[in-house]
């Protein structure tokens, strides 16, 4: 493939901005505080007893990347399952699947990503805002699917304050897969009438990478002639199209708003080396084959890949009253209904189509403060429906439904503030069809989570933080009732509809504060799970795959999160901003060897952070050590380094705001593979890869 016009346009690009450099004067950016709405009680990052995070403008727009696994991928403590470029979902602190919570603005992103890794989120991220992330059990706030953690993206769908019109553009391309992507929006409103509309295109094709897809051991087991067939430099049957886009619209005034979203992502996209996991079974063509099969059907040995077409419509309402009654600051109510839809491609037939219907509804109360002590009230309800469809659908058809009460109340004694938590819920999991398995229809589960949390601040700029959390998780209905091959994991997976309830025990200490211009965070965390449901390997085969039984047994994580920055005035040449930061997390199960297959690496890093007027540029280096100690059954994975440059020049206009930016990452142009992914022996990270474009704000 040829990358020149792209590489060349991007050398242009910065070979005509860098004289601008140095007619800037230094400018002082004064850091706006955000409120972290992830959190019904409100307040700042500084503020929760918990660690969270905001990620938001110029640090948000340097690593937004094309999926949200690999936006937040180089955060303290959160790796990405990485399933190839078009499917990537955040793992924190060890944990994934359905214990991390991915949401939009609080409501549950409900999609199919957190039931198998080649499934993508359906979530844009060159469209969001903000993200906040919940590093650790937020089982209270959310229930049992945010048992590791939470990660919500904001991006103002429905407007909840009266603003002025506003729009933004943005194009990007990158050289490794000469990527083409491009994304607008628009807010504005007249009086109390309020709206917003984007959309978002990109189309990729498939990735350069250095050297060959296979591993040296994989290629070890090949014969001469299938070694010698072997392509190296592209990661085949990695293209992505995806597109879609937002419409919402609110009345807002001084006594809250009401608004609703319609929201369409539709993602095609190819699963590497998927075509080694396929099965021979003949499948019913659909119409959908058609459309899409077409350019995408076979690898150059004529085997079929395997590509995955999801569509999602989605419905939101939102509202909220100010001060409705005395004793009540505000309420808040939130509504959405998804349409999901999933389709696997074998080739140009259709191979398991996944449906999934969901509803949820969740309330607040804010309660006003009396002298030292406030709190907060919620309820949350949620019905999904999930069908797959199809010789490989692992799954049968089941509706869940779950319904949560919680109450949060926290007592001030400055500079020690106090909280306390709980939360009381009832899931069930029932199978459609009057099915059976193993004689169980329906499970129930009664839950139970209590927090307790402190906040004391030691110095003017330094506080520490205590939080303990003990939380139940119901077994989903993968882990219940699963029965057949999952192609994507390379397993027959069994469930056990017996299972029992996951009972974690979580602490976290936490210090956070500043010295002069030394910036310092840090976090120690251990927690205890009682009944952790895993999946087990066994020795037998179907299928031709290895067996896979969801089971249960005692587990702990324990890791500790470290970040450190310096700033620096160094005069004419502007600011510059040293950082330093290191994450680590170490389990073992009672089962097995005693390894978690997949637990995320260590990994230690720095990076320098430089402004000057209207240019900024960050240097980013971190290294991801090998990961020795493993599962049964599990590679080990080397380990690489990262290492990134980002330049972005503001050019100065009358009535609108326009940044160039250009971005190079894996310069060393190593060979990287991903020991959280399932395909870590099969699809390496991209070579070195250049990415620039431009967005315009006015």
């Amino acid at each position: 493939m040829n990358r020149k016009p792209i590489s060349l346009a991007i050398a242009m690009v910065v070979s005509a901005a860098a004289p601008m450099a140095l007619a800037q004067e230094p400018e002082v950016v004064e850091l706006e505080k955000l409120e972290v709405r992830i959190l019904p009680q409100g307040g700042t990052a500084m503020d929760s007893t918990q660690p969270v995070e905001v990620l938001a403008g110029e640090a948000l727009d340097d690593k937004k990347e094309a999926t949200l696994g690999e936006t937040l991928q180089s955060e303290v403590g959160i790796h990405s399952t990485y399933f190839g470029p078009g499917a990537g979902r955040p793992v924190i602190r060890g944990l994934g699947g359905n214990r991390v919570r991915i949401t939009e603005d609080g409501l549950d992103a409900i999609d199919a990503s957190a039931l198998s890794p080649d499934h993508a989120v359906s979530i844009e991220p060159l469209l969001v805002d903000r993200i906040e992330i919940l590093r650790g059990p937020a089982t209270l706030l959310y229930g049992s699917t945010a048992s590791g953690g939470v990660v919500n993206v904001i991006d103002n769908r429905i407007p909840e304050q009266r603003q002025a019109f506003s729009g933004a553009i943005e194009l990007r391309g990158n050289t490794a897969a000469d990527e083409r992507a491009g994304v607008f929006r628009l807010d504005g409103g007249a009086g109390a009438f309020q709206f917003h509309i984007d959309g978002f295109k990109r189309d990729t094709d498939d990735y350069e990478i250095p050297g060959f897809a296979l591993s040296e051991a994989e290629r070890a087991e090949l014969d001469d002639d299938e070694r010698a067939e072997l392509r190296s430099g592209v990661l085949e049957n990695s293209f992505q199209e995806t597109e879609g886009g937002t419409v919402g619209a609110s009345i807002v005034g001084d006594w809250g708003f009401a608004g609703i979203a319609y929201k369409r992502f539709d993602s095609l996209y190819g699963i590497p080396g998927g075509h080694e996991h396929g099965h021979d079974e003949e499948h019913t063509e659909g119409t959908l084959s058609i459309l899409h099969g077409a350019g995408h059907g076979e690898d150059e040995h004529g085997e079929e890949d395997v590509s995955i077409d999801l569509e999602q419509e989605r419905w939101e309402f939102k509202s909220a009253l100010y001060r409705p009654f005395g004793a009540i600051d505000e309420i808040n109510f939130k509504l959405v209904n998804n349409d999901y839809r999933h389709i696997e491609f074998e080739g140009s037939e259709i191979g398991t189509t996944f449906d999934i219907e969901g509803t949820e509804i969740r309330s607040e109360i804010k309660f006003a403060p009396m002298g030292n002590v406030r709190g907060v009230g919620g309820f949350q309800y949620q019905d999904t429906s999930l069908e797959a469809i199809g010789e490989e659908a692992f799954i049968p058809p089941a509706t869940t439904e779950s319904a949560g009460l919680f109450y949060i109340q926290e007592l001030d004694f400055n500079p020690v503030k106090l909280s306390a938590g709980l939360r009381l819920q009832r899931d069930e999991i029932q199978l459609d069809d009057g099915r059976t398995v193993d004689g169980v229809a329906k499970r129930d589960y009664s839950l139970l989570t209590v927090s307790a949390g402190a906040v004391w601040q030691f110095e003017e700029n330094w506080q520490a933080t205590f939080n303990w959390q003990r939380s139940e998780r119901a077994p989903t209905q993968e882990e219940l009732f699963a029965f057949g091959p999952h192609v994507a994991t390379q397993a027959f997976e069994i469930g056990d509809p017996t299972l029992d309830t996951e009972v974690a025990k979580n602490f976290d200490i936490g210090l956070h504060g500043e010295l002069g211009r030394i910036h310092v965070k840090a976090d120690v965390f251990y927690n205890r799970i009682s009944d952790f449901v895993f999946l087990a390997n066994t020795a037998e085969v179907m299928d031709d795959l290895p067996v896979q039984v969801w089971s249960q047994a005692n587990a702990q994580f324990w890791g500790v999160e470290f970040e450190a920055s310096y700033r620096a005035d160094i005069g004419p040449a502007g600011e510059l901003e040293m950082r330093l930061f290191a994450d680590s997390v170490d389990a073992t199960v009672d089962a097995g060897n005693g390894e978690i297959p997949r637990l995320s690496p260590a990994r230690f890093g720095t990076g320098l952070d430089w402004h000057r007027g209207n240019w900024r540029a960050n240097l980013s280096y971190y290294r991801v050590f090998q990961k020795e100690d493993v599962a049964e059954f599990e590679s080990r994975t080397a380990g690489y380094d990262m290492l990134t440059v980002n330049a972005v020049y503001a050019v100065p206009l009358k009535r609108a705001d326009l940044e160039i930016f250009v971005k190079g990452a894996n310069l060393l142009d190593q060979t990287q593979r991903v020991h959280t992914s399932f395909l870590k022996e099969d699809a390496p990270l991209p070579g070195l890869n250049v990415s620039g474009g431009f967005r315009l704000r006015f």
